[in-house]
């Protein structure tokens, strides 16, 4: 037997170590461990060896005739072992022969010889492997059995990131002077943009509560009582189609600071990310970050969240359209023609036949044309290109060389409205989807570990959704964001000319996060709830605890808020939302291991007043 090891810091009454932390310095120490039993292996009447894994590593346990007590018995015991049942053992560490040592972790250099095996829990059979990964069931069938889905180690490692990176945040805003402070979840219903969750309660009948869908209006408050620099990292809730990149209940990292400028927060967010990036990653990230205004990135990119990454820029066209409505506008996509097959052009044709939104309806003009040594195919009289040549035909090779598109080339041709704001424009949408396919085809290479992040600034203030100049204005970001200093008397004269005071940080073309700087007068706070986005009379006096707010010395302020789910996303390169969260809901929102939503009572309907009125079938 040899030596008692010294107990390590996450010993407990069962376990002396974790499965991870033993190494070649353990070996001759007598060690207990607790852990899940896997891959049992029974070579000989004499020789078995186990898999034993816990949350900090595995360690293969090895049991010998000759050198453990009861071995008849405790063999039987251990081939009866289901996958993943739970036992604790005790034994000696001994080092593996060198043939048999692979791979770098130091767990691999050892074993443990085991001398006493006791079984602490029967696994019943699981419904699918978490370990094997080549044989996952659906998405569906790992979260009603998240639990064991959390077993997987990719999942395992999501979650310690994000622990990890909440901690590093928490630090940092602790660090640099801010209060974390809770703000209510029961809340009440807002125009703030996306549908609520409503919450019914019994103090008057037909009253709810709504969930928030941000701490928006709370950290104004809180600005307001002095507090200068407030964070939290809060629950937020949006009732809200979902995807990939949406969960009805997510975290964000809140964020809000007072007597400040747009540059002030910027600083500090970039410091946040470096020290975020540096204990997670070990890469150290270059500041300041990049800046680019709203109208180059959707100019350039056709997107207000660009992937700068790579190039394929968006050239501006003006000479192809003499409507003042109209932005002309053409994307190259180098060697196209001759790279992509007819059935990878598909794709392409489907996301241009089907793109209506940012004014490009389908009396709008979008056409994709292979340039040859003749000229360029697909010009038809419906086309902008031809309405243009019909002029002079002979100024096709003077557009091909403005936009220096060669033969072999492929070329999208748009046109769009400028008197709706973009977001994702149908040229920014090709611009996304050619970068894929060549990464694809492996003729555009973008490192993993390269990290574009930049900050996009000068939104409209206000925008319009319709085609018309005379369309409602809505609030491009919310109805709190200040108007650009510069462009103050426009609101009072010109609001769809203002430029807001909001930025979004972007990195390789997701957007991490979003804020800007508040309005904190109540006058002008006033008169873009009733002037410009014209909110009835009730809307209005639902917003009145923060105008008056305002009104009793409320500091200049802004902040920020970065979306936590996705940062986490981003730094364990996973697909999707789902896969960083430890109980998320499904892709069409339901919690399919607790079986949530569930239909309430008819006695819990009754008490809160409530009766169900079923939907009509749809004829």
């Amino acid at each position: 037997m040899g030596q008692i090891a010294s107990r390590s810091s996450l010993a407990t009454a069962m376990r002396t170590h974790t499965c991870g932390e033993l190494s070649a310095q353990h070996v001759g120490q007598r060690v207990e461990l607790c852990g899940w039993a896997q891959n049992t292996r029974v070579l000989s009447n004499t020789l078995v060896f186990v898999q034993l894994r816990d949350a900090f590593g595995s360690v293969q346990l090895l049991a010998e005739h000759d050198r453990m007590p009861a071995f008849t018995e405790q063999k039987r015991l251990l081939e009866l072992l289901s996958s993943d049942s739970l036992i604790g053992v005790s034994g000696t560490v001994i080092k593996r022969p060198a043939s048999m040592v692979k791979g770098e972790s130091q767990a691999r250099e050892i074993e443990l010889l085991v001398d006493r095996v006791k079984v602490l829990n029967h696994a019943k059979p699981l419904p699918f492997n978490p370990h094997v990964k080549a044989n996952l069931p659906s998405e569906d069938v790992r979260l009603a059995n998240r639990h064991l889905d959390l077993r997987r180690s990719e999942l395992q490692n999501n979650i310690r990131v994000r622990s990890k990176a909440t901690m590093t945040i928490r630090q940092f805003m602790d660090n640099n002077g801010f209060v974390d402070i809770e703000t209510p979840v029961l809340f009440k219903s807002t125009p703030e943009g996306a549908r609520e969750f409503l919450v019914p309660t019994r103090i008057d009948p037909g009253a709810c509560y709504a969930l928030p869908q941000s701490p928006q209006q709370f950290k104004q408050m809180l600005m307001a009582a002095g507090f200068d620099r407030y964070y939290q990292i809060a629950r937020c809730f949006r009732d809200e189609d979902l995807r990939a990149d949406r969960q009805p209940e997510f975290t964000q990292v809140d964020i809000e600071m007072s007597f400040v400028s747009k540059e002030d927060i910027q600083n500090v967010l970039e410091g946040l990310i470096q020290r975020v990036w540096s204990q997670i990653k070990g890469i150290e990230i270059k500041a300041p970050f990049r800046r680019i205004t709203f109208a180059e990135a959707t100019s350039k990119y056709g997107s207000d969240k660009p992937d700068t990454r790579f190039g394929l820029e968006i050239v501006q066209t003006p000479q192809l359209t003499a409507d003042v409505h109209t932005i002309a506008e053409v994307l190259v996509i180098p060697s196209g023609a001759q790279s992509f097959s007819t059935k990878e052009l598909a794709p392409f044709a489907d996301l241009i036949r089907t793109s209506q939104a940012n004014g490009e309806s389908k009396v709008r003009n979008k056409r994709m044309h292979k340039i040859g040594d003749q000229g360029a195919t697909g010009i038809s009289k419906a086309t902008l290109l031809a309405r243009w040549l019909q002029v002079d035909n002979a100024r096709l090779p003077e557009l091909l060389g403005s936009i220096s598109a060669q033969p072999g080339d492929l070329v999208f041709v748009s046109e769009r409205s400028s008197r709706v704001t973009p977001a994702n424009t149908t040229l920014g949408r090709l611009r996304t989807l050619a970068a894929k396919l060549l990464q694809e085809k492996g003729m555009l290479d973008i490192s993993a570990d390269r990290f574009d992040f930049l900050w996009v600034e000068e939104f409209p203030l206000f925008t319009r959704i319709v085609d018309d100049d005379k369309a409602q204005l809505s609030a491009t970001h919310h109805p709190f964001t200040a108007p650009a200093k510069d462009d103050l008397p426009l609101l009072y004269t010109d609001p769809a000319k203002v430029h807001g005071q909001h930025y979004d940080l972007v990195l390789n073309g997701v957007e991490l996060g979003g804020g800007s700087i508040r309005v904190h007068d109540p006058e002008v706070q006033e008169h873009i709830f009733k002037n410009i986005l014209c909110l009835s009379p009730q809307v209005q006096a639902s917003f009145g605890h923060l105008v008056t707010a305002l009104g009793h010395g409320c500091p200049p302020h802004g902040g920020i808020a970065l979306g936590l789910d996705r940062l986490v996303a981003i730094l364990t390169d996973s697909a999707s939302l789902r896969d960083v969260i430890a109980f998320p809901k499904s892709a069409n929102g339901r919690d399919l291991l607790m079986h949530a939503p569930a239909s309430a009572t008819p006695e819990q309907l009754a008490e809160y007043g409530i009766a169900v009125r079923k939907t009509p079938p749809a004829h």
